[in-house]
């Protein structure tokens, strides 16, 4: 491994990104900081505090990437001598705040592209124990921000006095500072006023800070190979954002002339792969969101496989005999040729998914539980013999998939599980053992109690599992699998409203739990309001001219007990719908639900309060 370890200052190296010289490879993955970041960046940078080291490759080697500028430079023609691997954000964020006149370019907090000029309150700056971050005041490209939806101007620094008179500097002038510097001071000198030693303290104290700042830059050399290149930036990079390993594998394989990234996001005239497998489902549906790294890692548990299986083959053993793996390293390493050999399989794989999926009522992107068993299932669809498709298999699959759901299974050391839970599945069905995931997981009863975000696995598998079990609107009758497809609005919505429980004194953790929550229509919702339930059911079956009958039926699916609802009986509600919903885990996991003592609430870390959605009762499942 060939590199050298230097210190550059800050200003040379964002003069070199200016030029040219410092570029970024072009697979690098597009500049995503929000005003926050770089807050902290610059604060950071103010005290002089360490910011983590620079990546950087010197072109002409064995492993050439198209360069491409940072973002906010004009260097399309310039050939670079360095391409920058690691730093990306921290870089173009310095760049774009400290030394390029225009506005900067970053992400507001609701993830909108926005343009903001970033100035430092002089004042606040040097205030004792100063809290440089809050110091940071970020205006619009009219230097002009507004307040109370834009009827009040709250802060104003549109021309260079109105600067000097609110003692606010222009970050994008901290490595050249004179020229503001004596402007500001001659303002106030007309005006009658003595600034010229704060003015002078703050240069002392933080902008030379600032224009003294350096960087350690860890320069990799030409004559490093393709793996050492990889390797080195996938352990160095552990302060930032790491490069995608696709953009990483597609910069490899097109040094073979093959582009990957058409091949799986298509072009204008061909689809790729992504789009093949999206046209088969519903938009947003269960490929809303699959990487193309989820690809990649279902094509290299299958290549890493094939080799383990060559080895035996070849009288292999101990630890002679290759394991299956799905690392980014192995990702990294995955060969074009073995590409070339999984990608059809697997993509065949992942629409076989998709099928299961939906057949376990599983519709839609956000509603899958855990994306990395998607990976598992679409390696061993992939691979699964003729004689395997059926019945019997699928109903095998399920067990291990619900196992894996309800047991919270898959939310840790997911690649460990994708490796293991492949060549397991294959073999159980083949007549062998049952997979460690169904022997490991399990589900407690007492979890229900705390369950009580959207956002959980778990709660999302239990709104598949009432779907699959047929429940229905309260007042259309409709099934909710139904309304889904159909786009129908569908809130999750209390059974016992919050407003009647909080008048009972019922605390919220438990009326905010699973067990009182179901999947109703917008129009059931506001027809329940936050009546006791004896009251809204009387008042569906008048309006809606529904029988208690029917409407009881109705009830039941969704595992209500419609005595203790119609009783206005929270106790006996929760009792009997804890122990249903147990049941149906145990029925969908093929295995009895443990009935002990509750797991640590701290064990849930997805549940320990409820978003914003969950609390007003609008989280749409649709």
């Amino acid at each position: 491994m060939s590199f050298d370890t230097t210190k550059t200052s800050l200003k040379d190296l964002l003069h070199d990104v200016h030029v040219g010289k410092l570029q970024l490879p072009e697979f690098q993955r597009d500049y995503v900081w929000n005003e926050s970041d770089v807050r902290s960046l610059l604060e950071s940078i103010a005290k002089g505090f360490p910011v983590g080291a620079l990546l950087t490759l010197e072109r002409g080697g064995s492993i050439e990437f198209k360069p491409r500028g940072v973002e906010g430079t004009s260097v399309a023609e310039v050939v670079p001598e360095h391409l920058l691997l690691d730093g990306q954000q921290r870089i173009t964020s310095l760049y774009k705040t400290i030394f390029a006149k225009t506005p900067a370019r970053v992400r507001s907090v609701k993830g909108q592209v926005v343009e903001r000029y970033f100035y430092l309150s002089i004042p606040a700056a040097l205030a004792p124990m100063a809290n440089l971050e809050a110091a940071i005041e970020v205006v619009p490209p009219s230097r002009i921000r507004r307040r109370n939806f834009g009827k009040d101007v709250d802060v104003d620094v549109s021309s260079p006095a109105l600067e000097y008179e609110k003692l606010l500097f222009p970050l994008n002038q901290a490595l050249d500072p004179l020229g503001w510097i004596l402007g500001c001071i001659a303002h106030w000198n007309a005006r009658g006023e003595q600034r010229m030693e704060e003015i002078q303290r703050f240069q002392n104290e933080v902008l030379n800070r600032i224009q003294a700042y350096a960087m350690p830059v860890i320069k990799l050399s030409k004559d490093n190979s393709r793996e050492a290149v990889c390797t080195v930036f996938e352990r160095v990079n552990v302060g930032g954002k790491k490069l995608d390993a696709f953009e990483l594998v597609t910069a490899i394989y097109a040094a073979s002339g093959f582009d990957l990234r058409a091949d799986w996001a298509g072009t204008q005239q061909k689809r790729g792969r992504l789009g093949r497998l999206r046209e088969k489902v519903p938009p947003k549906g269960v490929f809303a969101h699959l990487a193309a790294t989820d690809f990649l890692q279902a094509c290299t548990v299958l290549h890493t496989r094939d080799l383990r299986q060559q080895a035996i083959a070849a009288g292999a053993t101990g630890n002679d005999v290759p394991a299956i793996t799905c690392t980014r390293e192995a990702l990294l390493g995955l060969p074009l040729s073995a590409y070339r050999k999984f990608a059809d399989a697997v993509e065949a794989g992942f629409l076989e998914v998709a099928r299961f999926l939906n057949e376990q009522k599983i519709l839609w992107g956000h509603d899958v539980p855990y994306p990395p068993q998607m990976v598992s299932l679409a390696a061993t669809f992939a691979v699964l013999p003729p004689h395997l498709r059926n019945a019997a298999a699928n109903e095998k699959l399920a067990q291990w998939y619900w196992a894996g759901v309800l047991g919270e299974f898959y939310g840790s050391a997911t690649e460990t599980k994708i490796v293991r839970d492949v060549p397991e599945l294959l073999a159980w069905l083949e007549g062998g053992p049952v997979p460690r995931t169904i022997a490991d997981s399990s589900f407690q009863s007492m979890r229900l109690e705390t369950l009580r975000s959207r956002l959980s696995a778990a709660y999302k598998g239990f709104h598949a599992l009432l779907m699959r079990s047929g429940c229905r609107d309260f007042i259309t009758g409709k099934h909710v699998e139904t309304m889904t497809v159909y786009a129908d609005a569908l809130d999750v919505h209390h059974i016992f409203p919050r407003a009647w429980c909080e008048k009972q004194g019922i605390a919220p953790r438990r009326y905010n739990s699973i067990i009182n929550k179901t999947a109703l229509s917008k129009g059931t919702n506001i027809a329940i309001g936050g009546s006791a339930p004896s009251a809204y059911l009387a008042r569906i079956e008048e309006r809606h001219g529904l029988s208690s009958a029917c409407l009881d039926e109705i009830l039941r699916s969704h595992l209500i007990d419609p005595a203790t609802l119609r009783a206005d009986d929270f106790e006996a509600f929760w009792h009997a719908r804890k122990l249903a919903l147990a049941d149906l885990a145990a029925r969908a996991q093929g295995k009895p639900v443990q009935m002990g003592a509750p797991l640590p609430e701290d064990g849930y870390i997805d549940d320990e309060d409820l978003t914003l959605d969950e609390e007003q009762g609008i989280e749409e499942f649709a």
